[in-house]
This record gives C-alpha cells, sequence and structure tokens, in this order.
C-alpha cells in the first residue's frame, strides 16, 4: 500500500509541476504577444514615416527638376515636366471615368 501512495504522491507532484509550467508558459506567451502587438504598431508607424519620407523626396526632386537646379539638365528636367503632366493627365481621366 505504500508503494501505491509513494507512486500516487510522485504523480500527483509531476501534474503539479506540469501545471505550473503550463501556467508559466502561457503568462510567458501572452507577454511575447503583447511584445508583438507593439512591434507591429512599430512597424507600422515605421512604414507610414518612410512613406512619408518617399513623398516628401518626390517633391523636393520634382522642385529641383522645375527649378533646373545646376546639378539636373535642362533635358532632365523636360522629362520631369513631361512626366509630371502624364501623371496629372492621368488624374484627370480618372476623375473624369
Amino acid at each position: 500500500m505504500n508503494n501505491l501512495e509513494s507512486l500516487s504522491s510522485k504523480i500527483e507532484e509531476k501534474v503539479g509541476k506540469a501545471l505550473a509550467k503550463i501556467s508559466r508558459l502561457a503568462d510567458q506567451n501572452e507577454d511575447l504577444e503583447k511584445k508583438l502587438n507593439i512591434a507591429l504598431a512599430k512597424n507600422l508607424d515605421n512604414e507610414e514615416i518612410v512613406e512619408s519620407m518617399k513623398e516628401k523626396y518626390k517633391a523636393l526632386k520634382i522642385a529641383s527638376a522645375i527649378t533646373g537646379s545646376d546639378n539636373k539638365s535642362i533635358e532632365e528636367t523636360k522629362i520631369e515636366i513631361n512626366s509630371l503632366i502624364r501623371e496629372i493627365d492621368y488624374c484627370i481621366s480618372q476623375l473624369s471615368d
């Protein structure tokens, strides 16, 4: 009978340890999910910043092309202006549809 009680006690101890480990892992999983959500939000913010910077760069590039700065040739400026005109025409055609 003592052997059965000892075996039962060992099983109970192992089950207790397993439940404690499950609880720790659940807490750890919850913490990791929070960290992941924070990282995803930061990533989204960074993507928005990158898009904003791309737009600013594009505007600066257009302004530079229109002003005909020293580092751009007249031909490059004409190409950029023609590109802008095509973009405007495309936008107008989309609005009229």
